[in-house]
């Protein structure tokens, strides 16, 4: 089976959605993710109602797939209700999953029953739901996620990041010990070990390495992680854009460090 290849929206940092459709196909991804639930982590990244037209008129003239919608954190009911015209916007466009976090919500019982009421939403749409584990927040490591997910009852997966395994003190042993058919999306980038305590606040979202540019365990993540679902690459680095390189430029790059890294396994 040929795995599918995604360029994921935090990799091109602060850049807007035509821009970065249309890059990731030109880099000779199979799909992106879109950022449709606001607030983003940088301003230019956010799918609103004013784009729709023009990047579904790139999507239908590239055939790009748009794997992913990001990214609701489980803080209220009411936001689930917020986000039902843009998951419906982003079903439009063609998108297959929604993605949760639980970043802010230490009530396990109300993230699961908020968990819940975001995969019915999506779901009314079409569209699947994964949670992301992500260090620093309620749910940070593979069991927490799916635990929730057990709580909520709800059908979801998990999106498998190997920066948040590892940076929530897991390892790559942890995936032996969730029902593999849980993990429905896995995601790319690379780090330092031990992490350097001067990024520690800003790594996740703002400089990653590339796949084999650090000392991640990678090949065995990805002997781990299952091989029948999309494989997408998170690695922003403002350092890069910063330096002027285009959104294209960035975007051949991280396919060209995910081939060297596959072609490993």
């Amino acid at each position: 089976m040929t795995r599918k290849l995604s360029l994921d929206s935090l990799t091109l940092t602060d850049t807007a959605p035509p821009v970065a459709i249309r890059a990731a196909a030109e880099a000779g991804f199979d799909a992106c993710s879109l950022w449709i639930i606001p607030p983003p982590l940088f301003p230019s990244p956010l799918l609103t109602p004013a784009l729709e037209r023009e990047c579904a008129a790139i999507i239908a003239d590239t055939g790009i797939e748009v794997i992913a919608l990001e990214v609701f954190d489980l803080h209220s009911l009411a936001g689930v209700e917020d986000a039902r015209p843009l998951l419906e916007m982003g079903a439009r466009l063609g998108g297959k999953a929604a993605l949760a976090i639980n970043y802010s919500n230490a009530d396990r019982g109300e993230a699961a029953e908020i968990l819940a009421a975001f995969a019915e939403a999506a779901a009314g749409f079409g569209l699947a739901t994964n949670l992301e584990p992500v260090a620093g927040g309620k749910s940070q490591t593979l069991a927490e996620a799916a635990d929730l997910i057990r709580r909520s009852g709800a059908d979801v997966g998990i999106c498998l990041d190997p920066h948040h395994l590892l940076r929530a003190g897991g390892s790559v042993a942890d995936l032996a010990a969730i029902d593999p058919a849980l993990i429905r999306y896995v995601q790319l980038c690379d780090g330092p070990v031990p992490q350097p305590a001067d990024i520690a606040m800003t790594e996740a979202v703002c400089e990653r390495l590339y796949p084999g540019d650090g000392d991640f365990p990678l090949t065995a993540f990805l002997k781990a992680a299952p091989r029948n679902v999309p494989l997408g690459i998170e690695c922003p680095s403002l350092g890069r854009a910063q330096t002027g390189m285009s959104a294209l430029d960035q975007a051949n790059e991280a396919m060209a460090k995910m081939k060297q890294v596959l072609a490993a396994v």
